[in-house]
């Protein structure tokens, strides 16, 4: 769970680390946002970073 804010002057950090074990790729992941909608990603390949933002799906990003 990513919280944008949680108390005075903080704030979780915003990115997810996945462990996959001995997978290449993340089958599916699930994004539940906080108006309640949930979008679905399928077959993200393992050690790479990616940025997703609500209603406009996922793009890869260079390194970590």
């Amino acid at each position: 769970m990513v919280k944008s804010g949680s108390s005075y002057l903080s704030q979780s950090e915003l990115p997810l680390t996945f462990g996959l074990g001995k997978k290449d790729q993340a089958d599916r992941i699930a994004i539940q946002w906080p108006n309640g909608r949930i979008e679905e990603f399928k077959n993200l390949k393992a050690g790479k970073s990616y940025e997703c933002t609500e209603g406009k799906g996922i793009a890869p990003q260079s390194g970590f």
